[in-house]
C-alpha cells in the first residue's frame, strides 16, 4: 500500500506528463480559434494600412469596453504589472502620498511602485476575503490626504471584486487622483470609467478579453494627464511615460502612426479580433454571462462541501478561489490536471498550500464549467475525500438551466 509522500509523488509524476488539458486558470485564459488564427497572419509592419486600421479600431473599442470615452487608450507590449506600473508611476514623485485599497496580494505591487518613486504609502484593507467599507476609506482619505487612491477591482490572490463606484467617487469628490487595476475584471464585471470618476484604468490582453498574453493596457484621462504635465520633477522612467506613448496612440487614431518602439504587431493583430468579437456582445449581456457561469461554478463547489475565499458580498464573477479540505494541499491541483483540467495553486501568503484558484472569463461557458468541476469531482475522489460523485455537477446544472439573458 502507497504511503500518502508516495501517493502524492506519483499525482505530480502523472501531472506532469499531461500535455494537453482545459485551462482554467485565472489568466492567461483559453483564447478561441478565430483569434488564434489572426496570428497566423504574415507580420505587418507596424504603419501598414492594415495595422493602422487595426489598431485604431481596438482604441475605440477600448474606450467602449472601459466606457470611458473621454480617456486616452495605451496599447503597449507587457503584462499587467507594466499597465499598473504606468498608470501609477506617472502620477506620483516623491513626497506624494499613495493610499492604496488592497484586497490581496496585487495591492503589495502598488506599494511597491509608489515606494520605489518616492511616495509616502497608506494601505487600507478588509479581513481576508472580505470588502474594504467605504466608511473606512472615507477616513482613510480625510486623515491621509492622499495625491491618489489605488483599487483592485478584483484581486485574482483572493477572488474580492471591491465596488470601485463609491470608492472612487470618495476619492474623486476630494480631488484625489484614482487608479483601478482591472486587470481580472475588464471585460467580465461592469465597469464605467468616466462616470465613476477614474482617472487611470489598466487591464492586460490575457484574461477577461481573451487575447494572448503580452501587451499591457492604459486608459489615461485628462486629470491623468495634467498630473504628469504638471510634476514638480523629471519624470525618471522612459518606456512607462505617458508622453512617450499617448501621441503615438493619437497619431494611430489620426490615420498617421507615429513611433516610439516597435510595437508587438502580431499581438496588436489578435487584440483587434479578439475586441472585435468582444465588442459583439453588448456588455449588460456578457456581465450576465459572466455571472451565471461564475454562479454555477461557486454552486457547484459548494454542493462538494468546499468554501469560498471571497464573501457573498464580494465575490467576483472572473475566477473563484476554492480553500482545500483540510489536509489537502497542493496535490489537488495535480490530480485535477492528471484529471484534463488545468487550475492554478494559490499565490495568496495564508492561502498558499490551502486553496486553489480557477478563472471562469473570456469564452469560458457551460461545457468548460461542467467538465472542470467533474475533473475536481474525480480529483477529490482519487485523493480519499469523502465526495459525493455528481453532487457538483448536479448544482451547477441547475445554474445553467436557468439561463441568464432574461435575468
Amino acid at each position: 500500500m502507497l504511503t500518502e509522500r508516495e501517493r502524492i509523488t506519483d499525482i505530480q509524476t502523472a501531472a506532469a506528463t499531461i500535455q494537453r488539458t482545459l485551462l482554467m486558470i485565472p489568466g492567461p485564459t483559453a483564447i478561441a480559434a478565430e483569434i488564434l488564427a489572426a496570428g497566423a497572419r504574415p507580420v505587418l509592419s507596424h504603419s501598414d494600412p492594415l495595422m493602422r486600421s487595426f489598431v485604431a479600431e481596438s482604441l475605440g473599442h477600448l474606450r467602449s469596453l472601459f466606457d470611458a470615452p473621454a480617456s486616452q487608450p495605451i496599447i503597449t507590449a507587457g503584462s499587467g504589472t507594466l499597465a499598473m506600473d504606468i498608470g501609477l508611476s506617472n502620477l506620483i514623485e516623491p513626497g506624494d502620498r499613495v493610499l492604496i485599497l488592497a484586497s490581496g496580494v496585487f495591492g503589495g505591487r502598488f506599494r511597491t511602485i509608489a515606494e520605489k518613486n518616492g511616495a509616502e504609502v497608506r494601505i487600507e484593507s478588509a479581513p481576508l476575503g472580505e470588502a474594504i467599507d467605504p466608511d473606512q476609506v472615507r477616513r482613510a482619505i480625510e486623515s491621509f490626504r492622499p495625491k491618489v487612491v489605488t483599487i483592485t477591482h478584483v484581486d485574482t490572490s483572493t477572488g474580492v471584486r471591491l465596488d470601485v463606484e463609491p470608492l472612487a467617487r470618495l476619492a474623486s469628490e476630494r480631488d484625489t487622483l484614482v487608479v483601478v487595476d482591472g486587470v481580472c475584471s475588464i471585460g467580465g464585471e461592469y465597469f464605467h470609467g468616466d462616470a465613476w470618476g477614474v482617472d487611470v484604468a489598466l487591464t492586460a490582453s490575457q484574461k477577461a478579453i481573451g487575447a494572448p498574453p503580452g501587451l499591457a493596457i492604459v486608459t489615461v484621462g485628462e486629470r491623468a494627464r495634467a498630473a504628469r504635465n504638471n510634476r514638480r520633477t523629471e519624470f525618471p522612467g522612459y518606456f512607462t511615460d505617458f508622453n512617450n506613448w499617448l501621441p503615438v496612440m493619437e497619431s494611430y487614431e489620426g490615420g498617421a502612426p507615429g513611433y516610439f518602439g516597435t510595437p508587438a504587431v502580431t499581438l496588436l493583430a489578435m487584440l483587434h479580433a479578439a475586441l472585435a468579437e468582444l465588442s459583439a456582445e453588448p456588455m449588460p449581456a456578457r456581465v450576465a454571462r459572466h455571472a451565471w457561469i461564475a454562479g454555477a461554478f461557486k454552486a457547484g463547489i459548494a454542493a462538494l462541501g468546499l468554501s469560498n475565499v471571497a464573501a457573498a458580498d464580494a465575490n467576483a464573477n472572473t475566477l473563484t478561489v476554492v480553500r482545500n479540505p483540510d489536509g489537502v494541499g497542493d496535490e489537488l491541483v495535480d490530480a485535477v490536471r492528471v484529471e484534463g483540467v488545468t487550475i492554478a495553486r494559490a499565490i495568496h501568503p495564508e492561502l498558499r498550500g490551502r486553496s486553489f484558484r480557477v478563472g471562469h472569463m473570456g469564452i469560458c461557458g457551460p461545457s468548460e464549467i461542467l467538465t472542470t468541476l467533474a475533473a475536481i469531482e474525480r480529483a477529490l475522489h482519487r485523493l480519499g475525500e469523502p465526495v459525493e460523485l455528481g453532487a457538483g455537477l448536479a448544482a451547477a446544472q441547475t445554474v445553467l438551466a436557468r439561463g441568464y439573458l432574461s435575468a
